[in-house]
């Protein structure tokens, strides 16, 4: 019974992580076609409202976070097979406090990979894992063959 909820928290997760990013595109689509600004976002978001109104989640603030996500990640291939297995939370983040594209994928597939709370997550960005990645000083290279030297530095990598 709890890994059948789990199953469907995760697909209903995965759908609205889609939808957000879908979402996101459109805006980006109509402000490159018809160059519309920050006011259309707010009707945008007074119309979604008034239509699903049982829904959370359309207000303005959280639209223009659904255009950066789709900026942030153009790729909807990637957007599905990595950051949609994300909380929504946990995506805002990456967009928030990560410019770098290719830095922000290296968290998305670490949080995905170790399951990170968004606490977790925002420390690991804090710290700099990401560029203290690998960094760790050792004597591999001078005292291990080569395929050995480079197998010990990527299981230290993985270790911090």
């Amino acid at each position: 019974m709890r890994a059948a909820r789990l199953k469907a928290a995760v697909a209903v997760n995965q759908e609205l992580i889609m939808l957000y990013w879908s979402i996101g595109r459109d805006i980006l689509t109509r402000q490159t076609a018809e160059g519309w600004g920050a006011r259309a976002i707010d009707r945008l978001a007074a119309d979604l409202r008034r239509d699903f109104s049982e829904m959370t989640g359309l207000s303005p603030r959280n639209l223009k976070y659904m255009r950066a996500f789709a900026e942030a990640f153009a790729n909807e291939e990637i957007v599905q097979q990595l950051v949609a297995h994300l909380p929504w939370g946990h995506n805002v983040k990456l967009i928030e406090m990560l410019k770098d594209s290719e830095e922000r994928l290296w968290y998305a597939r670490q949080a995905v990979q170790h399951g990170w709370s968004r606490n977790v997550l925002v420390h690991q960005i804090e710290i700099g894992l990401h560029r203290r990645q690998g960094k760790a000083l050792t004597n591999f290279a001078r005292t291990l063959p080569a395929p050995q030297s480079e197998l010990a530095q990527e299981l230290i990598k993985d270790q911090f």
